[in-house]
């Protein structure tokens, strides 16, 4: 049975909660899996600068309020909680609990992403030049600027991890 927090902006939810199940059963809390993802997924010294600005620039945090699944306008119009992509708490836990989400978010976008950028290369080869400008923008409404708005996110949590007292957590945000 679902709960009030995990209503996505359909009756019946958004669909994706059994994925978020699934990752936090292949990578527990503490697991090494979850360590090495959150590693490698920890944001670059570009990404870091300014706190995010190279994302603000590129307008992220403004598609983030249009996000079918999760975004602020969605949110307020279904009064959904939306609680996969949710902070769940003020504590380190809850910050690195969401900052293993986000990771295991962009993974999941990122193997369409790619599919999507051969197949307009392709309609480029092709010179199908109509199909590659439309592919290109599903691929940028769908995958890159989701992908962009999770690290951006995870840019804004490392701020905070990194302000923890536990500092040696910060690069290991998964245990």
């Amino acid at each position: 049975m679902r709960t009030h927090l995990e209503r996505g902006p359909l009756p019946r939810g958004d669909g994706w909660g059994g994925l978020y199940r699934l990752f936090d059963k292949l990578a527990p809390p503490e697991s090494r899996l979850r360590r090495f993802v959150c590693g490698y997924f920890w944001p670059k010294q570009l990404e870091l600068a300014n706190n995010g600005r190279l994302y603000r620039s590129l307008g992220v945090p403004r598609f983030g309020r249009f996000i079918p699944t999760g975004g602020l306008a969605i949110r307020r119009l279904t009064g959904a909680k939306m609680a996969p992509y949710t902070l769940r708490g003020t504590s380190i836990g809850a910050a690195r609990d969401f900052y293993y989400r986000t990771c295991a978010f962009e993974a999941a976008h990122s193997p369409f992403m790619l599919a999507l950028l051969v197949l307009t290369g392709y309609q480029l080869a092709m010179a199908r030049f109509d199909l590659a400008a439309s592919d290109m923008v599903v691929n940028l409404a769908v995958n890159i600027y989701p992908i962009m708005h999770h690290r951006y996110t995870r840019v804004r949590i490392a701020s905070i991890l990194a302000i923890s007292p536990r500092r040696h957590l910060t690069r290991q945000v998964g245990g």
